[in-house]
């Protein structure tokens, strides 16, 4: 059933971030909804299972995105080992802090790494390329901040649920 709920919410956050928030953009920014969720489960699922949606979640927007096949497969395993170094496995010391600073590194990271691969096969460097980069993690990094209680209250229910069906 968790399984289910985390994967229905896959399915909205796509449907938002591919029709519904490319029309609302903020200065031609558009904030990264489903790094947003993928971080977010880094930090709040059990890392076997965080590795898990970050494999499909990642082949699933690799094959749906124009862009360079892999980029989000390999920034969603990337982020969950990120996390899961700073994270115990009950989640007892995730802060809001240290969500902010794992959701602005990750998002740095995607965002440099996308715009290298496409101004190596553009074959141009801009520093408008790189103003951009860094106006899409602070917008991302701010939707995070707004997001990442509600996740987390989430989350934190859906452990409540599962430790009520197995028991603990």
């Amino acid at each position: 059933m968790i399984i289910a709920i985390n994967i229905f919410i896959f399915i909205v956050t796509a449907y938002l971030q591919s029709s519904l928030l490319g029309r609302f953009d903020i200065l031609g920014l558009v904030p990264n909804m489903i790094l947003i969720l993928m971080v977010s489960i880094a930090l709040y699922r059990r890392t076997y299972e965080a590795y898990a949606f970050a494999f499909a979640f990642g082949l699933i927007i690799d094959s749906l995105s124009g862009g360079p096949f892999g980029i989000h497969t390999a920034i969603f395993m990337l982020t969950v080992f990120a996390a899961s170094l700073f994270v115990k496995e009950d989640h007892s010391n995730v802060t809001a802090p240290l969500s902010i600073t794992v959701m602005s590194v990750v998002s740095l990271i995607f965002y440099v790494t996308f715009w290298l691969t496409l101004s190596f096969q553009a074959k141009s460097f801009a520093l408008s390329g790189i103003i951009f980069t860094l106006e899409q993690v602070a917008i991302t990094v701010g939707f995070f901040v707004i997001t990442f209680p509600l996740l987390r209250k989430l989350f934190e229910w859906e452990e409540k649920k599962a430790d009520v069906r197995m028991g603990r």
